[in-house]
């Protein structure tokens, strides 16, 4: 479910949209519109899975060893003024935000039924070997101006159900920034969530574009512009992601947990154009400042704890790591527990 900017009756499919559940509060940002919805009136509550979904909201159910953060300054998005408590943020789609998402998500079904119907590229690390209760990390977010028509260039923690089924029982949850011509107007770094139940075949929506994912912040929701980003050479600015109590009635291959984590860049573009640039929009062996880093990389144990990823079982891959790969990854032994750089310029053309 989401809101839009044209009245109802402009929309060719009228059951997306209730206009009467976003009238709380009204924001403009940077050409973006929002809408304070109440919590528990959200998007994610009309999937008919979720109806009797139970919203948990108390800092307790937070990993051990993880502090709830200071909230974003007022400016976060250029405005005065953020959501009230007890609503969260939803970006308004407008009537052509809508026909980009819906090509966004044919470009995943295609490419889950024809890898050569466009192209994804990809620098991960991988640890198979769960189960995870959850994900964290801090990635660092840049601007990449570059990026052509129908581009996407994404940095995402994953977690998969059990890889050991049919396509179309495949369950993935992910969440990240990312930059999209595919579905935006800017080169700003925007947060994103996406989710399927069955390997893209019917299920698969980025951020609220279709109920299912829940949110819990008024700071920032899915869709929302990320403008604290890093400069290269300088200071860098991170988003903490972390992923967490996925429900079983919209992801039954995952019950209470995860078999794979994955954590790192992916890009997708067409065929006829070069590739775009992913992470800092540099090489990942550029080092600290310069290549874009994943840091306090963890997963969430059985106790809800936070917990190291064992080095040794962590694994890399590069589909074409001439042009995207990962360096650099390693204990630190420190506060930010396991750390690596990923990334690449782009350019390839096949």
């Amino acid at each position: 479910m989401v809101s839009l900017e044209e009245e109802p009756s402009e929309i060719e499919n009228p059951q997306y949209f209730e206009l009467d559940r976003f009238n709380f509060e009204l924001i403009a940002a940077k050409g973006d519109l929002f809408d304070c919805v109440d919590m528990y009136k959200q998007p994610a509550f009309d999937h008919p899975l979720l109806k009797n979904h139970t919203l948990q909201l108390k800092p307790s159910s937070l990993p051990k060893g993880m502090k709830l953060g200071k909230s974003k300054p007022a400016s976060f998005y250029g405005f005065n003024d953020t959501c009230p408590s007890g609503t969260i943020l939803v970006h308004r789609a407008r009537k052509q935000d809508l026909t980009k998402s819906q090509l966004f998500r044919n470009q995943f079904k295609a490419q889950a039924n024809d890898p050569t119907a466009n192209r994804n590229h990809f620098a991960i690390i991988q640890n198979a070997y769960g189960p995870f209760y959850g994900a964290y990390a801090k990635m660092a977010t840049y601007k990449l101006p570059d990026l052509k028509a129908d581009q996407t260039s994404s940095s995402t923690i994953y977690l998969f159900g059990d890889t050991h089924v049919p396509n179309n029982e495949f369950n993935v949850i992910e969440a990240g920034w990312q930059v999209s011509t595919a579905l935006y107007d800017s080169s700003y770094p925007r947060f994103f969530t996406f989710w399927t139940s069955d390997g893209h075949e019917k299920t698969g929506c980025p951020n609220l574009d279709c109920p299912g994912f829940v949110s819990t912040t008024n700071i920032y929701g899915p869709g929302s512009f990320i403008p604290e980003f890093s400069t290269y050479g300088d200071e860098q600015k991170f988003l903490s992601i972390l992923i967490a109590r996925f429900p079983k009635e919209l992801l039954p291959k995952m019950q209470d947990h995860a078999s794979v984590i994955q954590m790192g860049g992916h890009v997708n573009s067409p065929l006829n154009v070069p590739s775009p640039p992913m992470g800092s929009g540099h090489s990942s062996n550029e080092g600290r400042n310069k290549a874009a880093y994943f840091i306090q990389v963890t997963a969430v144990g059985l106790s809800n704890e936070l917990v190291k990823l064992d080095a040794d079982l962590i694994e890399t891959t590069c589909d074409i790591s001439d042009y995207y790969c990962v360096s650099d990854g390693h204990d630190t032994y420190g506060e930010d527990v396991y750390v690596f750089a990923y990334g690449g310029v782009g350019g390839f053309k096949r």
